[in-house]
């Protein structure tokens, strides 16, 4: 019914893919998307499946998603998060735009903050980016 769904096809293209843009919303917009049309199932399955790194900063911002979405499922998160190649030692706060990137900072979420990679509050929140509410 379903195209693959696997963590390793998105590895594959932030390897080819040259935009910024695009690997971004891939990892933000695409990724939650295809995981919330999955069975808990299909979902757990997915998580458990350890990506290969990129070598880039991309391995942390997908550990992080993942992290993220696992917590809000109350799904276990898997241990290929903890990998220290999924960290970045300065943080990579995304947006260029210095009012977003002060929300960034403010609003992440801990999975955001613990891999050091800091999207746009509002890419989060698939209700139309009430940010606050991803506060703990």
């Amino acid at each position: 019914m379903y195209a693959r769904f696997q963590l390793a096809i998105y590895c594959r293209v932030i390897e080819s893919e040259s935009e910024d843009a695009h690997t971004y919303a891939m990892l933000m917009h695409d990724l939650p998307r295809r995981f919330h049309l999955r069975s808990r199932e299909e979902q757990k399955a997915f998580l458990r499946e350890r990506p290969p790194l990129t070598h880039t900063r991309w391995d942390a911002l997908l550990a992080a998603v993942v992290e993220h979405i696992a917590r809000l499922h109350d799904l276990p998160v898997p241990e290929w998060v903890d990998e220290p190649e999924r960290f970045l030692d300065t943080p990579w706060v995304i947006s260029q735009n210095p009012v977003t990137a002060a929300d960034s900072v403010l609003y992440a979420p801990g999975a955001f903050i613990r891999h050091g990679a800091l999207p746009d509050p509002l890419d989060l929140d698939a209700r139309g980016g009430e940010k606050h509410a991803w506060v703990p």
